[in-house]
């Protein structure tokens, strides 16, 4: 049976369940629809523009540090992006944008343009509400990632709030998102998937932003550990670096494969019709990979307090 005359009020229920792991994989993802990263030069603060810095997602650690050596490629032109409303809109956008073109001749009636226009305008005010809230909790963990010790515990309960919410912001977008295919009839969904055939994947080898997210949080945790074991003695200094140098090599080790299933998401969500249940068993296999990313680095940073706190 095609996708399209699938039940969608249990691929609705289905996708609740791994909404968590989606919000996670299109934070950081790249891809064609890119969430984006930092770009400074180091010992700088980064400067974005207005227009970027007035949208809801755009967050900007307060301290750059001499251990961050910067990202790949394209992440270099890209303001950090930490949470993902503006990513979702953008994706149902596009979606939106290609039906009504009328060079790929779907053909669609005035009902359903009015129909879309109006389920993207719904979508948008409830992800406004959800995405204020998001920013919220992440600047209290801005706040806490860069303090002079960090309270661990905290840490984890932040995250376990921050990926509530954008669990609530990932369901908001796949309802979203398959009600918008759902508007199309049988032979406006089979022109779709068939132009999906010849869809060129995206291609690039930029590690997921994620990765380079927590390796400047990482770099400003050790300057600060830095600064104040400047009276220490040099076995303290060698398990300090040791911790250091083994959290990096972690966090890069789980971010690769975290790239390759963030990669794989994206491939699907490019498609001008999307497989909803192939996506769905891609964040079945990339979740676990997502929350162990998280819960490392949340340990390693851990490992970079001054040894009186931890």
């Amino acid at each position: 049976m095609p996708i399209w005359e699938k039940d969608w009020k249990s691929m609705d229920r289905m996708f609740r369940k791994v909404y968590g792991i989606l919000a996670g994989v299109l934070l950081f993802a790249g891809g064609p629809l890119p969430a984006g990263a930092a770009t400074a030069q180091a010992n700088v603060a980064p400067s974005l523009r207005w227009d970027e810095a007035r949208t809801l997602s755009r967050w900007v650690v307060p301290a750059q540090s001499l251990g961050w050596v910067g990202v790949q490629g394209r992440e270099r032109e890209k303001p950090m992006t930490v949470t993902p409303g503006n990513r979702f809109l953008e994706i149902l956008g596009t979606h939106a944008h290609w039906y009504f073109d009328r060079r790929n001749h779907l053909a669609l009636s005035e009902r359903q343009k009015h129909r879309i226009v109006r389920l993207l305008i719904r979508t948008r005010d409830r992800l406004v509400r959800l995405d204020a809230r998001d920013l919220f909790l992440v600047q209290r963990f801005e706040a806490a990632v860069a303090s002079p010790s960090v309270d661990i515990a905290e840490m984890g309960r932040l995250n376990e709030r921050i990926g509530a919410v954008e669990g609530e912001e990932a369901g908001v977008f796949m309802g979203a998102l398959g009600s918008l295919q759902k508007v199309l009839l049988p032979d406006q969904r089979r022109i779709a998937v068939a132009m999906g055939h010849d869809t060129i994947p995206p291609l690039s080898v930029d590690l997921s932003g994620a990765v380079f997210f927590a390796d400047r949080i990482l770099s400003i945790r050790w300057n600060l550990l830095q600064n104040a074991m400047s009276s220490g003695g040099k076995e303290e200094k060698s398990r300090a670096l040791a911790a250091y140098e083994k959290g990096r090599k972690e966090i890069l080790f789980l971010g690769t494969e975290k790239t390759v299933w963030d990669k794989k998401a994206d491939d699907l969500m490019s498609q001008p019709f999307v497989d909803l249940g192939a996506l769905g068993a891609v964040e079945k296999k990339g979740g676990p990979v997502e929350a162990r990313f998280w819960e490392t680095f949340i340990k390693v940073v851990g490992t970079l307090n001054p040894a009186s706190v931890r």
